[in-house]
């Protein structure tokens, strides 16, 4: 399982008298490992934004930051693991040129189970603050006698072992890519991953592993971004390599790596998220080149305010590469190339049927313009319309309209998101009369996170002192107050 989670803490600083807000910024990367005939591990890869932490002379002319790890992992009301640490910052000597962040690595050791893991920070040279402090599930599950994929690790750099520390994995240290965004700066994807049990296969030969990079919106496999590598079989394979991705478009990607059997037979497979931008690089028009629409469900589709609508239909589910080439294609009145991009985008996604998909879409479309359009734009544009369309009708809505102290709110539960699990979006409206709800949190990978969305829906009460950016990361408890009991139980 691999988690990239953003903690931000409020501290307060108090420099000539007056009070400065500080934002300690730390970033979580989870990944899970077995040590097969062993017991499995946790590691976890803790890097603190330098800039947000508060330094502290410890000798003349010599800074440096220290925060405080604290991290339990526990099932059944009983502590499996514990950790209590201070990790320091490397010394500067000028505070004014702090830059980069300082990483923190512990393993945990775990049989196989769900575990609830609980992390909380602090800075341990804030003069005033409230500790960072997040909870989520791990789950750690390597079949004995099946093969299995560990979750996948991005890294900048390695180098070997010359003395092994706790974090050593096949003789190497990693400088792991804590939160996986790579900017167009960034021209190479490296990773490391473990396959285990392959000799549960075969006794001896050869089996195949299959790795590439899939778009998060089409889920769908992208053809110069896929790869193929063979291995002997045993009890432990490593897979560490490289891809070029100074081509790929900005987006929200997977790598998806696959053990595949000696028929090509899927195995199993492990996936893991990270975020591109390459504004350099655009849609790519060869997708389009050549495709007859005469015969497809296209076809009758000629008139050019509908092909417009409906390809703006489309923005929800977009790719951001997609969605740049869209907003130039509506403005022109080249009712071919719409055609053609509008069966392609769909065969691209369901290439069984994607008419079929299409009107399945249009469907939704209708319906979120129906239930959550607004005076100012139609529902599909709205921040409840983009998630309905995205990721489907959720499993449980829970309607907060008239909460005591409380802004209309909504949150939205799902069961299942792709390889994520109890995932959450919370809407809040200021004006009850117009429908115009708001995305203001979710714990969904790569959609908008806020630590505070409890203090912006109870800001009817904190007024414009929550505006201002008042020292809270969490509303005290007034009567009927319900939001964080029902995100946490949505019934």
């Amino acid at each position: 399982m691999k988690r990239s989670i953003l903690f931000v803490m409020m501290v307060l600083l108090a420099i000539a008298g007056s009070a400065q807000v500080k934002m300690l910024k730390p970033y979580l990367s989870t990944t899970v490992y077995n040590a097969p005939g062993l017991t499995p591990y946790v590691e976890n890869a803790l890097a603190i934004d330098c800039q947000s932490a508060v330094y502290k002379e410890f000798e003349p002319g010599k800074f440096k930051a220290t925060v405080e790890i604290t991290t339990i992992f526990s099932k059944d009301d009983r502590v499996y693991d514990f950790s209590k640490i201070a990790l320091d910052s490397p010394v500067v000597t000028d505070t004014s040129k702090i830059d980069g962040a300082f990483i923190d690595q512990q393993r945990f050791t775990l049989p196989n189970g769900e575990y609830r893991m609980e992390i909380s920070v602090a800075d341990l040279n804030a003069k005033e603050q409230v500790p960072s402090h997040d909870a989520m599930t791990i789950t750690v599950e390597f079949p004995d006698e099946a093969p299995a994929i560990s979750d996948i690790l991005f890294f900048d750099s390695y180098v070997k072992a010359e003395q092994p520390t706790a974090c050593t994995k096949s003789g190497m240290d990693f400088l792991p890519r804590v939160y996986p965004f790579y900017g167009a700066a960034d021209a190479k994807l490296k990773f490391y991953t473990e396959l285990y049990n392959s000799n549960k296969l075969y006794d001896e030969g050869k089996f195949l592993v299959s790795y590439y990079i899939e778009s998060s919106e089409s889920s769908s496999m992208l053809r110069n971004f896929s790869f193929n590598q063979r291995f002997e079989v045993g009890k432990v394979n490593v897979l560490l390599n490289t891809i070029d991705i100074k081509d790929l478009p900005s987006g929200n990607y997977y790598l998806v790596v696959e053990m595949r059997d000696r028929s090509n037979t899927l195995i199993c497979s492990h996936s893991a998220f990270f975020q591109r931008s390459n504004p350099g690089v655009g849609y790519n028009l060869d997708d389009l080149a050549g495709i007859d629409v005469s015969n497809t469900f296209v076809g009758d589709i000629d008139n050019i305010d509908t092909l417009r609508q409906y390809i703006k239909f489309l923005d929800p589910i977009c790719s951001e590469a997609e969605r740049n080439y869209c907003a130039g294609l509506v403005k022109t009145d080249d009712a071919t190339t719409m055609q053609q991009f509008l069966f392609n985008f769909w065969s691209t996604r369901a290439p069984l049927a994607p008419g079929q998909a299409w009107k399945d879409y249009l469907a939704a479309v209708k319906r979120v313009n129906m239930s959550f359009g607004t005076t100012s734009y139609p529902g599909y544009r709205s921040d409840r319309g983009y998630v309905f369309l995205k990721y489907g009708q959720p499993d449980k809505i829970v309607e907060s309209p008239n909460e005591p102290n409380a802004y209309p709110y909504e949150i939205w539960h799902y069961y299942v998101l792709a390889n994520q699990r109890n995932k959450r979006f919370v809407f809040m409206s200021k004006d009850e009369s117009t429908n115009d709800y708001h995305l203001i949190h979710s714990d969904v990978v790569g959609e908008v996170n806020n630590y505070r969305w409890q203090l912006e829906i109870y800001s009817r009460v904190y007024g414009q002192g929550y505006d201002e950016g008042i020292d809270q990361t969490k509303y005290e408890d007034m009567w009927g107050s319900r939001a964080n009991d029902l995100y946490n139980n949505p019934r």
